[in-house]
C-alpha cells in the first residue's frame, strides 16, 4: 500500500514539475521594453536575446550559481567602465555619479549641474560597449 502511494505521489510531484517548469519558459518568451535608450541589439546579429539566453540556461543547480556569479561580476566590470568613460570626460568632472548595471541595464544615480550634463552622462554611459540601455536617475542641483 505504500508503495502504492509513494508511487502516486512521485507521479504528481513529477507533473507539478513539468508544470512549473512550462509556465517558466513561457514566461522567458516574453519581450521586454528597455526604454527609449535602448539599442536594438536583436536586429544587429539577426537572433532574439531570448533565445540565445536559453540555449546559454545550465541544466545543473551548481553551473546555475556559477553563471549568477559570472554575472554579477561581469555587472561590476560593466558599471565600473561606465563610471570610468564618465569620469574621463572634461566637460563632466563637476558630476557625482554612481553606476548600478544588471545585465546590460544602466542606472545612473548621483547629482549634475546642469540637465545637459545629466543627459551627456547618460548619453557617454550609452556608448560603452556592453550597454543595452541607460535610466538616468541623477538629479540636477547647481553647484554640485
Amino acid at each position: 500500500m505504500k508503495s502504492n502511494v509513494m508511487t502516486h505521489l512521485s507521479k504528481a510531484l513529477s507533473l507539478t514539475m513539468a508544470c512549473a517548469l512550462t509556465l517558466g519558459l513561457a514566461a522567458c518568451e516574453q519581450e521586454q521594453n528597455f526604454g527609449k535608450f535602448g539599442k536594438g541589439i536583436d536586429s544587429d546579429f539577426g537572433t532574439s536575446g531570448q533565445q540565445q539566453a536559453a540555449e546559454q540556461l545550465p541544466t545543473d543547480p551548481r553551473q546555475e550559481k556559477l553563471v549568477l556569479a559570472a554575472n554579477a561580476d561581469d555587472d561590476a566590470a560593466l558599471a565600473a567602465r561606465v563610471k570610468a568613460a564618465i569620469s574621463s570626460n572634461a566637460g563632466l568632472r563637476s558630476v557625482t555619479v554612481d553606476v548600478n548595471a544588471v545585465k546590460g541595464v544602466v542606472t545612473l544615480y548621483g547629482t549634475a549641474d546642469t540637465p545637459v550634463m545629466s543627459r551627456e552622462a547618460a548619453m557617454i554611459a550609452l556608448n560603452v560597449d556592453g550597454v543595452r540601455s541607460v535610466k538616468n536617475e541623477m538629479v540636477i542641483v547647481k553647484g554640485s
